[in-house]
């Protein structure tokens, strides 16, 4: 694999996965509820633990994923179908999103198990990071790699850290403001909703890719 396209690649997969773990979801609305409900230095637990929840998911898909996709347009043009529907659900779901829903859903693991544990296992069982890892990351991978296990590993590395660093400033700015009338129910449902429109653009563009893979 070329440089450049090692290189397009890259560039490619921080914007995608940056809208796509910018926008409130599980994760997210977990590390808020632990800010308000334990304090800023639970939630960088959480933080920590979902980053290795998210590295197990990664490890996993790429082992199984790397050669198939390298050398079958077609199951790169389904991951990419798959992952355009899965997105268009969900940037459907942020747009229809009721301003009612907070962040208490978020509070309850933190009884259950430590902050690091409890960050870890949401992680494990967040649709995104199945979504990340099974679908845009591999999506980004150029057919004919001759190391598309160790590429795939490479490029998940990319989501986990803007994770963290995404995640960290969401800690932070509920610690700052926490809660103020920016953390309220309709100020969210607004979040929510612009990161709705930009993930069913996501998923359209994922339409594209794979039209145009299958019209090559």
């Amino acid at each position: 694999m070329s440089f450049d396209i090692l290189l397009n690649g890259i560039l490619g997969l921080m914007l995608t996965s940056a809208v796509l773990i910018a926008v409130p979801g599980p994760s997210v609305m977990f590390f808020i509820g632990q800010v308000m409900a334990a304090g800023r230095a639970h939630a960088v637990r959480g933080v920590l633990g979902n980053a290795l929840g998210m590295a197990l998911v990664a490890i996993v898909l790429s082992f199984g994923l790397g050669r198939l996709i390298t050398h079958n347009d077609g199951v790169l043009v389904v991951l990419r179908l798959i992952g355009a529907l899965v997105l268009l659900m969900i940037g459907l779901k942020y747009l229809r999103v009721d301003k009612s829903r907070g962040v208490a859903n978020g509070q309850t693991v933190e009884h259950q198990a430590g902050s690091f544990l409890s960050g870890a296992i949401v992680g494990v069982t967040n649709p995104k990071a199945l979504i990340m890892f099974g679908v845009l990351v591999p999506s980004f991978l150029a057919k004919g790699s001759e190391s598309p296990v160790a590429v795939l590993m490479l490029y998940s590395l990319i989501p986990i850290v803007l994770g963290v660093v995404i995640d960290l400033t969401w800690v932070m700015a509920a610690h700052m403001i926490s809660r103020s009338a920016f953390l309220k129910g309709a100020a969210i449902q607004w979040i929510n909703r612009g990161g709705g429109l930009l993930i069913v653009m996501m998923a359209i563009l994922l339409f594209w890719e794979a039209w145009d893979t299958m019209t090559a």
